[in-house]
Formats: structure tokens, C-alpha cells, sequence
């Protein structure tokens, strides 16, 4: 592939997409078929020619976790469809890289972008999270949110969670 895309300018495709027929396109199609003992996905995009994609159930603590299998052959969580594409592969094989890994942090403006950015993906983190507790304990999803502030220098809002987490505890 001659241009270089990011990965937040390409459509991306989840197994939990999949199985809950959650696609946000239109001419993308996609449905399952059992050949030779396996499963596999086959997608077409916009009429092309479908593609067929090795399809893995792994059982994990709670429960299955589905995995694609690219082209490649690498196991994947997400495949990447570019623009003007009309094959899904890895991240890897579409040589793909996000927006933030292309800021030069060693200038004071690259810095300040970088941190600027890593605050919208936080901010984007916690709207789209829907619970913080369960069971009276925050989420492993919210324990890793205040990781990530924490690696972001967000010492203010560790601190008021770990508080409110002890105010929980009397």
C-alpha cells in the first residue's frame, strides 16, 4: 500500500462489532460460515469480492473472547479497513500508526500538543464509561482510567478517587 494511513483515519472492525452486528457502514457485509471444523468470517466491502477471515473463541475467566485471524496470520482484536480500501487486515499489515506517535515531544510545542492530546483521550475515556463502581469496588475498567492519569501527571484526580475509595470503605 503506497499511502501511509493513521489508524484514526481508517474503519475499524471489532469481534464485539461482529456479534452484536454493530458495523456503522453500510457496504460493509459480513457473515459467519463453519468449513472444515473452523469458523470463519467473510466480509465484503462495497460488492467486492468477500473476504474470508479466520475466526478464534478462546476461553478466558469469564466467560469467551473472539479473535480474528489476519491474512498474516497474526491473532488480532481489531482489523483496519483504510480509506479507498476494500480489504480488512492488522494494524501491522496496513502499516498503520496512530496520530499521537508522529508528535515530536522533544519540542516545547510537540510537548504541549502531546499532553493536550493524551487529556481529550482521557476526557473520551470517562464519557464513554458508563459505570465506575460494581459491587461497591470501581471497575477494573476505572482502575485502569486512574493508571492512565496517573502516567498522564493527572495527580489531582488519583488522589480524589483514592479518596473517595477510602470514604467508600468506612
Amino acid at each position: 500500500m503506497n499511502n501511509k494511513y493513521l489508524v484514526e483515519e481508517c474503519f475499524c472492525l471489532t469481534p464485539k462489532d461482529v456479534t452484536r452486528n454493530l458495523t456503522q457502514r453500510p457496504d460493509v457485509n459480513y457473515w459467519f460460515d463453519d468449513i472444515d471444523g473452523g469458523t470463519f468470517l467473510f466480509i465484503s466491502v462495497a460488492g467486492h469480492e468477500p473476504q474470508k477471515i479466520a475466526w478464534e473463541l478462546s476461553i478466558v475467566e469469564f466467560g469467551e473472547r473472539a479473535y480474528f485471524y489476519c491474512p498474516c496470520g497474526h491473532r488480532a482484536a481489531k482489523l483496519y479497513l483504510p480509506p479507498n480500501s476494500h480489504e480488512f487486515k492488522c494494524r501491522k499489515c496496513h502499516s498503520l500508526r496512530y496520530e499521537i506517535s508522529l508528535i515530536n515531544r522533544s519540542s516545547m510545542a510537540g510537548d504541549s500538543i502531546y499532553h493536550m492530546k493524551r487529556m481529550q483521550k482521557l476526557a473520551d475515556i470517562r464519557l464513554n464509561m458508563s459505570r465506575i463502581f460494581y459491587n461497591g469496588k470501581y471497575t477494573k475498567r476505572f482502575e485502569r482510567f486512574l493508571r492512565m492519569c496517573s502516567r498522564a501527571g493527572l495527580d489531582d484526580v488519583v488522589r480524589d478517587a483514592n479518596a473517595l475509595r477510602e470514604l467508600l470503605k468506612q
